[in-house]
């Protein structure tokens, strides 16, 4: 159990660096050009790794016909999801970016989860509202709006 919690918490750190590189990339190459370099590393990186494992499945044209077609979309949510990142990210500071992700994926489970389960559970709700709460509650106590934080940048 505490290698996977370590697991979460690497991806967490990895998540940030991430956001940063993609941000300055952005700058450098524009939003297309970044998006671009970070999935063709991606996809050279995974073929490579495919290459060295063996596991060569994809390359049997039957075995995608087995494969249900929504498994197939990871890749379009994690372009769209990287390219708002990016873009959200030069008006919003990193940590904001990542408490309103994090805001977005436990609406996203509260709803599927409801869905589910055909019920809402009160404390799931209470927990979405705090952490959206604390959002604006930080906001409101360090007095500095989005703006003042980018002016402070250049």
């Amino acid at each position: 159990m505490l290698f996977f919690v370590l697991l979460a918490a690497v991806n967490g750190f990895v998540t940030i660096i991430n956001k940063m590189i993609n941000l300055e990339a952005k700058k450098s190459l524009g939003t297309i050009n970044g998006t671009l370099i970070n999935y063709l590393e991606a996809t050279v990186i995974s073929l490579v790794i495919v290459l060295l494992l063996g596991d060569s499945r994809l390359a049997d044209l039957s075995h995608w016909s087995a494969v249900p077609l929504v498994n197939l979309l990871g890749g379009v949510f994690g372009l769209v999801a990287m390219v708002l990142t990016v873009i959200a990210m030069e008006r919003v500071r990193i940590s904001y970016s990542t408490i309103i992700l994090l805001a977005g994926q436990l609406g996203t489970g509260f709803i599927l989860d409801a869905i589910a389960a055909g019920k809402v559970v009160p404390l799931k709700l209470l927990g979405l509202l705090i952490v959206i709460a604390g959002i604006f509650l930080d906001q409101m106590a360090t007095g500095r709006s989005t703006e003042t934080h980018l002016k402070e940048q250049e």
